[in-house]
């Protein structure tokens, strides 16, 4: 079982993809040529594959085990990061006769798409191109998950390939290499699950559930609170504008319809004019009538005394 505790999102996407089942042989085949082909350094003279990740270092020694009988030399360059080379002449010649590949300059090499071909390949070519070149971020903070490679062949062989599978990748460049990356929950909930990496998928569903009701929650909180100022508002201007009436000795000579509707307003200020209505028997419009000529009413009032 793996513990996930005090590890990024991106290493928990890499450990639940390495406990993805060995299956057939050319779906092992072909999750190392993904690795090789994002590895550090993959010529004809050397293959080099470093990681900090324990469970991809443990998968990568048993796929080369069990496609190709080789034992990996591992050494641990310190406490968290594990390097592979192998530069054995025949094996290396093993390697690059199983994927057909001629060049023994790295970045010549480029993506044989006839050795990926069905659906199960793919996706095992994918698995492989992410555990050793890519990375995806925690979705409560944002959705991005990308690929490295300083391949610009590959790059582009790459970003094909991700297209005809429906993924819409986009592509920049970042010092020496370049990155195919996602920006979007969806692609890159497709990209996990293709890869055997569902609960990590799951985990971003979940998180842009979880974003989406917050921002409702938000936006009802603002808009109901936005109402609350508008009402408390409206319930000031009113009552300051019956208390005027009421000091200069002319609140008794309004109606009695405006007066009842003044104390109701007086009795309840944190009430809506809506629920003003409801309780005084009168729509909302008729009783926004009322308290706005009694303001108008106190207006008047204060440019009398000012004249």
């Amino acid at each position: 079982m793996i513990l996930y505790m005090n590890s990024t999102f991106s290493t928990r996407a890499k450990e639940e993809m390495c406990t993805y089942p060995f299956e057939k042989t050319c779906d092992m085949a072909s999750e190392i040529y993904g690795i090789l082909l994002f590895a550090s350094v993959f010529t004809k003279r050397e293959i080099r594959i470093i990681t900090a990740n324990n469970c991809f270092a443990s998968r990568l020694r048993k796929l080369f085990g069990n496609v190709f009988d080789i034992e990996i030399p591992l050494r641990q360059s310190s406490k968290s990061r594990y390097v592979f080379n192998l530069t054995d002449k025949s094996q290396l010649s093993r390697i690059f006769e199983r994927y057909s590949l001629e060049s023994e300059y790295s970045h010549s090499i480029r993506l044989n798409r006839a050795i990926i071909e069905d659906e199960c390949c793919i996706n095992a070519f994918i698995r492989g191109a992410f555990l050793a070149g890519g990375s995806v971020s925690n979705p409560k903070t944002s959705y991005h998950l990308e690929l490295v490679t300083p391949r610009y062949n590959l790059s582009r062989e790459l970003m094909a390939l991700l297209m005809d599978m429906e993924l819409e990748p986009k592509i920049t460049t970042r010092k020496s290499s370049y990155v195919i990356y996602f920006k979007y929950s969806e692609a890159i909930e497709e990209l996990l699950t293709r890869c055997g990496a569902s609960v990590c998928a799951m985990d971003i569903m979940t998180a842009k559930i979880e974003k989406d009701v917050r921002n409702k929650l938000n936006r009802r909180v603002n808009c109901e609170t936005a109402n609350i100022s508008k009402t408390v508002g409206a319930a000031v201007t009113h009552i300051d504008a019956i208390k005027k009436l009421m000091n200069d000795n002319a609140f008794d000579a309004l109606p009695e319809s405006y007066r009842e509707a003044a104390k109701l307003r007086c009795e309840n200020p944190e009430f809506s004019l809506s629920e003003l209505a409801a309780m005084s028997g009168v729509n909302k419009a008729t009783l926004n009538y009322r308290l706005n000529r009694i303001k108008e009413a106190a207006k008047r009032n204060t440019k009398e005394e000012s004249q």
